[in-house]
């Protein structure tokens, strides 16, 4: 009897595989010499733990796979495996090539015998009549990547999105669902520029004359506008980044964008409070307690759940009034500000939060359940020193942790502060034409976590990756390069 997933299997080879005139008929091998089932077994004191491994039975091409690749360095030379087939077979043989051990196992006779699947492995099965056999190629999937390494690389083709070179200054922000950088170019003139394809690094670049002389570091943006400070703290909003609005209100600074409503602080007789724009949103204004920070902290981000009935934002770190770094994580509901974590992060200044996924192992030891996460990146920690390490909060700034060994920062990605960090998905495309090479030429990943989409024999998914703009470096000067990460198992093939 097949599978479940064996059956899911064949009937999306029939749904998916619009069959036409110059298509062959699906095979369907007879009964007497079909696979009903495979899996591998687990050798005692193994850490990985092979027999919970699904494998698929194509029995139309004749091949026996597993979509989940399994870790980096399993050794897979010396396996014996499960195979169900029908009783009244005559023989069952294993031929094994090209790896380190060659050879022919009978296994109906031998059926513990180890099998090497680092060669070509072919399964015969011959009916009790001898004069109807089938083979089927088996191939045991192994990583050659760790999928669940966080790889940074410096995309030298796409620098700063600057009209010169040597920019002094810029911030980057999410906007109506693409990118956009305010910079200040080395001629104190300022660029914005529009990205329509960050992923090639095609930018939109504008010189533009803003009439005002902006404090280009609180450049920020709600559904609606894009707000920024001039060096006065005049409040400046615009619907395109090229035209800007004077507000009429003198702010301290700019929080982020809560809602529609842009978050701000400003004084008023000394007092420095919590304020909002537009003016007439129903937010009321409150006085900023000592230990809020007033500067450098991070980009203010907002969630919602089943357990909240608004709203939720919050930032990390940033400068106290008394020039102070805090370690503490500030949360907004709409009406209050309140501590959500303090001591769990570094105190630092000028880091950055990324919304992002990361996997971790369930009871099976090979199945991985996704999480998302904010990761917090980069900052300082004082005079010449720099956060190395990455950490990530599964439940929105309440907990924070240091991320795995695999997620930190690579010895050659500079200390920053006041960088941009920003989350983009791009779309990926791979051909199933023929089943087996696809998957046998693809890493796969644990689970799939992006909605995919299969037209004809084209599979096409979304994959999610990091982007870090500018920031100052050690030597004080601005970082112009482009830097972009990604897990590698959100690059594999959706498995389904």
């Amino acid at each position: 009897m097949l599978s479940a997933c064996l059956a899911v299997l064949i009937g999306s080879l029939s749904s998916c595989n619009k069959k036409t005139e110059t298509e062959e008929e699906i095979y369907m091998p007879a009964s007497s010499v079909a696979v009903s089932g495979f899996s591998l077994k687990s050798k005692n004191g193994s850490k990985v733990k092979v027999d919970s491994v699904f494998f698929s039975i194509d029995l139309n091409k004749g091949v026996i796979f597993n979509a989940d690749s399994l870790p980096v360095g399993t050794d897979i030379t010396r396996l014996a495996a499960n195979i169900s087939y029908a009783s009244s077979a005559s023989a069952v043989t294993i031929t094994q090539t090209g790896g380190k051990h060659t050879g022919v196992i009978d296994y109906k006779a031998n059926p513990s015998d180890s099998i090497d699947f680092s060669g070509k492995v072919v399964l015969k099965i011959t009916a009790e009549d001898k004069t109807t056999s089938r083979e089927y190629n088996i191939k045991v999937n192994v990583h050659k990547v760790e999928p669940d390494s966080l790889v940074w690389d410096e995309l030298a083709v796409t620098q700063m999105p600057s009209r010169m070179e040597n920019p002094k200054d810029q911030k980057t922000v999410k906007y109506k669902g693409t990118t956009y950088s305010l910079i200040q170019e080395a001629d104190n003139s300022y660029t914005m520029s529009v990205a329509t394809d960050i992923l090639e690094g095609v930018w939109d670049k504008r010189e533009i004359s803003l009439g005002f002389q902006p404090d280009v570091r609180t450049l920020n943006s709600t559904s609606e506008k894009l707000y920024l400070l001039d060096a006065a703290g005049v409040l400046y909003t615009s619907a395109d980044g090229l035209t800007w609005n004077n507000e009429g209100v003198v702010w301290a600074n700019i929080i982020g964008a809560y809602d529609d409503v842009m978050l701000g602080l400003r004084y008023d007789n000394g007092k420095l409070l919590h304020t909002f724009w537009p003016s007439d949103a129903g937010y009321s204004e409150s006085e900023v307690s000592d230990d809020f920070p007033v500067n450098e902290y991070t980009d203010f981000v907002q969630f919602s759940n089943r357990w909240t009935t608004l709203p939720i934002g919050f930032m990390v770190g940033g400068r106290l009034r008394n020039g102070n770094y805090t370690d503490k994580t500030w949360g907004f509901d709409g009406d209050h500000w309140v501590v959500l974590s303090e001591g769990m992060t570094p105190k630092v200044a000028g880091a950055t939060l990324v919304p992002y996924f990361v996997y971790r192992k369930t009871s099976s030891s090979l199945v991985q359940k996704e999480f998302s996460v904010w990761l917090l990146i980069g900052g300082a920690r004082g005079v010449g020193m720099y956060n190395r390490t990455v950490y990530a909060s599964y439940d929105n700034g309440v907990n924070w942790y240091a991320t795995d060994s695999q997620m930190q920062l690579p010895d050659d990605f500079p200390g920053l502060r006041n960088h941009d960090g920003i989350m983009m998905e791009w779309p990926k495309q791979a051909s199933l034409k023929d089943n087996w090479e696809s998957r046998a030429g693809f890493q796969k990943p644990g689970m799939a976590r992006v909605n995919y989409k299969v037209e004809d024999y084209e599979v096409y998914w979304d994959c999610p990756y990091i982007y870090i703009f500018g920031g100052i470096e050690s030597n004080g000067s601005l970082n112009d390069k482009v830097w972009r990460g990604v897990l590698n198992r959100l690059t594999f093939v959706p498995q389904f």
